[in-house]
Parts: structure tokens; C-alpha cells; sequence
């Protein structure tokens, strides 16, 4: 059934007229990705207006991109990379995301950068929001970002506290036995946990959804992108974890232990 509608669309016409003169380096860089054979419906999902737009003004970017990087040398980006960005660039609007994608695609575009993409990063890219795109171009030249996690410490105890303990002393031996025992036995120091990664950076980072912040931190760990190390505290970063505890975060109570976290280093960006 859509074969009769495909031999009618003018593909030729489709691409020339999305790269303009003004994108020749992102034309030749992408000429076998457009190959109508791997972008067969690309013609199709730019029919709309805004998506062409869309798609043109991410071309535009990647073609001064391309331009800054004259010295290096040109190759032909491979479609199973190409391909699959390009998708993207039809439907994400200028932004950090998008950048992303570009930077990506920058990359796979000379024979000195495209060893250091893959695939798979094209997957942990797809699985990034906005605000977590925001995140890693803040942060995108740091190596460490200082946390605190926020305990309520507590004890726990065997022998419970004798009821009249707090109202009056004790009046037979049998209560100041019961005291006795209650005072000197061995209590377990226990943390519970009130609060986790707390980093300030929705207050650093102009986010769309600050709120969703731990959402953010969590997915970005789980696409390997961040890790949080809890087993080391650095000295140089020591005014900021005064400044989250004692103001960012001054209204949390019972913080008992401070750490701090490592960003993974990410070529994509």
C-alpha cells in the first residue's frame, strides 16, 4: 500500500532542498546517510513544517561545527551512526540535547574523532532528558561535584527506658537496678537515612523541573554516566560542603556523615 505513495514523493527534490548551499560540509559529511535508501521516510516525517525546521536548524549547527574544525580530516559519517541522530534532529528543538546529538555527530565526521564514538552512546543519549543534558554541559569540564547525604543517627538499645526514669528517681533498689542496667548497656549506633545526594545542583543548573532532581542523578548513574562514591571526602572541596550543609541545606537536621562524587568522563560533550 505505501510503495504507490513512496514512488510519488520527489526525494531528490526533499534533499536538496533541505541542504541548502549553506550546509554544503554537513551535506557532504552526511551524503550516505541520505542515501534514499537508508533515509527511505525521511521525507515523510519532515512534511510537517515544524519538524523541518527543526531538522534545518540542527544542520545548521552541525555545519559550524563542522566549519570550526577545518584542520581535521573529513570522512563520510556511517549510516548505522548517521542515521539515527539524524532521526533525532528531526523532532528535538535547539538545546542541550540536541547539542549533544550534534557533538556526536561532529565526532563521527573526521577520521581523528571517530574512534572515540560508538553506538551505545547514541542509546544513553536517548535515555537523557533536557534538564540531564543541562546537567552534564554544566558540569561538562568537572571532575568531581562535592554531595552530602543527611542520617538520623540513632541508638538502639535491648533494655528499654524504665517509664518512671524521667519523673522521679529511683525509690527501691529493684528501680535503681532497672536504671543501672538501662544506663551502662551496650548500645548499637544506628543511621538512617533522611536524605541522599544532596549537590546543590538544582540551585546551581537552570533547570526545567529542579524538583525532579534526584530523578535526574539517578537516571544519569544508572546510564553510566556519573558515579557516587561514598567511601572518600575531598579537602579541597571542603567550603562547599559547608556551604550545603550550613545553607543550601541548613534545614535538614541530623547530618552525620559528608562525601562527595566523581562525574564519569563523557566524550560526548
Amino acid at each position: 500500500m505505501i510503495e504507490k505513495y513512496l514512488d510519488k514523493i520527489p526525494f531528490d527534490k526533499v534533499y536538496e532542498d533541505l541542504l541548502s548551499p549553506g550546509l554544503k560540509k554537513a551535506g557532504e559529511a552526511l551524503e550516505t546517510v541520505f542515501d534514499g535508501a537508508n533515509l527511505i521516510l525521511l521525507p515523510l516525517k519532515i512534511a510537517n513544517e515544524k519538524s523541518r525546521m527543526l531538522l534545518q536548524k540542527n544542520l545548521k549547527k552541525y555545519e559550524e561545527k563542522l566549519t570550526q574544525s577545518s584542520e581535521l580530516t573529513s570522512i563520510k559519517v556511517p549510516c548505522y551512526f548517521g542515521t539515527p541522530i539524524i532521526d533525532k534532529l528531526i523532532y528535538l528543538d535547539v538545546s542541550q540535547l540536541s547539542e549533544a546529538f550534534i557533538n556526536l555527530l561532529t565526532k563521527a565526521s573526521y577520521n581523528e574523532t571517530i574512534e572515540l564514538v560508538h553506538p551505545a552512546y547514541i542509546n544513553v543519549l536517548n535515555n537523557l532528558s533536557i534538564d540531564e543534558a543541562r546537567i552534564l554541559f554544566h558540569y561538562k569540564d568537572t571532575f568531581r561535584i562535592p554531595f552530602i547525604d543527611f542520617y538520623i543517627h540513632r541508638f538502639d538499645e535491648k533494655i528499654k527506658k524504665p517509664d518512671f526514669m524521667d519523673t522521679a528517681g529511683p525509690k527501691s533498689v529493684e528501680q535503681l537496678k532497672k536504671i543501672t542496667e538501662y544506663t551502662f548497656q551496650d548500645k548499637q549506633d544506628a543511621y538512617t537515612r533522611a536524605a541522599l545526594n544532596l549537590s546543590g545542583i538544582e540551585n546551581f543548573v537552570d533547570l526545567l523541573y529542579p524538583k525532579n532532581i534526584n530523578i535526574y542523578l539517578n537516571n544519569l548513574e544508572r546510564n553510566g554516566v556519573i558515579h557516587f562514591h561514598r567511601d572518600s571526602y575531598s579537602l579541597n572541596e571542603e567550603a562547599m560542603y559547608e556551604n550545603l550543609s550550613n545553607n543550601i541545606y541548613a534545614d535538614t537536621k541530623y547530618m552525620t556523615k559528608v562525601y562527595n562524587t566523581h562525574l564519569n568522563h563523557c566524550y560526548l560533550l
